[in-house]
């Protein structure tokens, strides 16, 4: 009978071990799915800035003034930096290994990873507003061959575009920090 007790007792142990891996892998899949909902627009908006900075180096030597070529340079600059550090924030929520970590080793690389996203997208918006400054008369020069600062126009697309700007990143910061709060929950299943 004891023999028989010990058997049933190991082998509810090992049934037990499988639940948890089964239960983490879970979690580890949605985790990850929660992420993946952040880092797909990312991918595809990081795609965009360097079509856009490819743009501006293929048609550097239409900037024929040393404000255009300055703004043209800060453009690019912003494509390139915004982007990386956006992805590389991303990578570091993404890669928090629930299986071998415990709960508030989990927790604490989540939380890292989830400050550094906010800091990236607070700083986004900021450069972002700078970006819209820098790039309309770029693009006028490239595109229309217009210098825009010897117009009345600028200011009216810096009008026009501002709004639109400031509605598009409060929603995109909204949406990123709801995908991250699930994603929290998430990790949080973990303890109970």
């Amino acid at each position: 009978m004891k023999d028989l007790w010990e058997e049933m007792s190991k082998e509810i142990e090992k049934q037990k071990k499988i639940t948890d891996s089964l239960i983490i892998k879970m979690i580890h899949r949605d985790y990850k799915n929660k992420i993946h909902k952040i880092l797909i627009p990312e991918v595809v908006g990081t795609s965009v800035c360097f079509a856009a900075v490819l743009f501006i180096v293929v048609n550097f030597q239409k900037l024929n003034t040393w404000y255009l070529l300055a703004c043209g340079i800060m453009s690019a600059f912003i494509l390139i930096v915004l982007p990386m550090l956006s992805i590389r924030a991303i990578h570091s929520m993404r890669t928090v290994n629930i299986s071998s970590n415990n709960y508030k080793q989990s927790l604490l690389e989540y939380s890292k990873g989830k400050m550094q996203l906010v800091f990236v997208q607070k700083l986004s918006f900021y450069l972002g507003a700078i970006l819209i400054v820098v790039i309309l008369p770029v693009m006028g020069q490239i595109i229309a061959g217009k210098n825009l600062f010897m117009t009345t126009s600028l200011w009216f697309l810096y009008v026009i575009a501002f709004p639109f700007f400031y509605a598009f990143a409060k929603w995109v910061f909204k949406s990123y920090r709801k995908s991250a709060s699930e994603a929290e929950i998430v990790l949080k299943e973990l303890d109970s």
